[in-house]
């Protein structure tokens, strides 16, 4: 037995008795529900949600002096306001390396300027030659400018706090020049 294609009775919509109402294939309707929704947020993303940025600059604690410091960062930003970042310190006269998590906020003060605030807290440790040996987590609070260059370069000046208690027996002060790129 042959199966013809051709639909000698078209379907009809039970409101109307000559209006014909197309079936799309039962599986093709939800895969497109899905794909659309999967799609949505990224059709309108006005921009990526990824920077990345190295930094130099200099960290004091009150009783051992200043030190240089240098690092890298990693930063997620959904919204143009709120991000959360992921950092990499070494201060080099300290023997210290830092690894820092933080919520990033930001508040524009035009259309390339803006105000940058930060809080979460710092893990720390000292190389094996450094005193004891010594580690910690403690809490890290920021604020800074972030000025936006050109289309995917950014400069970052900031000043990071690192609360002194514990095994951290001084808080250490930061300022810090840090270059971004978008991804």
């Amino acid at each position: 037995m042959a199966t013809s294609l051709d639909h000698s009775q078209p379907l009809r919509d039970a409101g109307h008795p000559h209006r014909v109402r197309p079936r799309p294939p039962g599986r093709l309707a939800p895969a497109l529900l899905l794909l659309m929704v999967a799609a949505a947020p990224h059709a309108f993303a006005r921009r990526l949600p990824w920077v990345v940025g190295v930094n130099i600059g200099a960290s004091r604690a009150p009783r051992d002096g200043t030190s240089k410091d240098f690092g890298l960062a990693l930063s997620y930003q959904p919204l143009s306001w709120l991000g959360v970042r992921a950092g990499y310190e070494s201060v080099t006269a300290y023997e210290m390396t830092l690894a820092e998590f933080t919520v990033v906020a930001a508040a524009p003060l035009s259309t390339r300027l803006r105000l940058i605030g930060m809080a979460g807290g710092a893990h720390w440790s000292e190389s094996p030659n450094g005193w004891r040996g010594a580690h910690g987590f403690n809490p890290l609070l920021a604020v800074g400018l972030s000025y936006r260059l050109a289309r995917p370069w950014g400069v970052r000046l900031q000043y990071q706090y690192i609360i002194g208690r514990g095994a951290l027996t001084q808080s250490l002060a930061s300022l810090l020049l840090s270059l971004r790129y978008r991804l």
